[in-house]
């Protein structure tokens, strides 16, 4: 039975004796080492990343103003969507925006057109779109997490679901209007 005598005797698990290297890595290879089992975004993409780089023009104007740059993700995050999901949520996003305080039309437009460039010079082939996240403020700097949803993954061929539906119930016999139809005739002969 261990005590606090003979506990710093003990050997490892089932009498075994554990070897101890001290001084094998140094600080920096710690960090080398952490750096690299970072597990790193499947295709090597990384929103979070992404979202950053195109919200920079936005939150630079922020500065070190934690709800400003609250704020500033928001619009981004805004326009990132709408970019992606097309001129009716990009009209959506501008009203959106027009309700602002202090915004005006020449500016918000301006901001629409500079914000599309943005999007379509660095990630024209990206169409995740943000659903929720994170920003931390720590004594170190800030952290963001982002929570997307890929909505053209590669691979994957969007079709029309509504037409080709539609051209299979016009090219197979209904077998329930007939029927319908049948229980109609009867019907109507009873109240004559």
């Amino acid at each position: 039975m261990s005590n606090t005598r003979n506990r710093r005797q003990t050997s490892g698990a089932f009498g075994k004796p554990k070897k101890r290297v001290r001084g094998s890595l140094s600080r920096t290879n710690r960090a080398q080492k952490a750096s690299e089992n970072k597990a790193a975004p499947q295709g090597g993409f990384n929103i979070s990343d992404a979202l950053i780089n195109f919200a920079r023009p936005i939150t630079e104007q922020a500065g070190n103003n934690h709800t400003a740059l609250r704020g500033a993700m928001n619009v981004a995050i805004l326009l990132w969507n709408a970019l992606i999901e097309g001129e009716a949520k990009q009209a959506d996003a501008k009203e959106k925006l027009l309700a602002l305080p202090g915004a005006t039309a020449e500016q918000i437009e301006e901001l629409i057109t500079t914000m599309s460039a943005r999007k379509a010079e660095l990630y024209p082939d990206v169409k995740q779109l943000i659903y929720d996240y994170s920003l931390n403020f720590t004594r170190r700097g800030a952290r963001i997490r982002v929570s997307s949803i890929n909505v053209a993954p590669p691979g994957v061929e969007t079709t029309d679901i509504a037409g080709q539906i539609g051209a299979i119930r016009s090219s197979t016999p209904s077998v329930a209007a007939p029927a319908a139809e049948s229980a109609a005739a009867p019907a109507a002969e009873a109240q004559s």
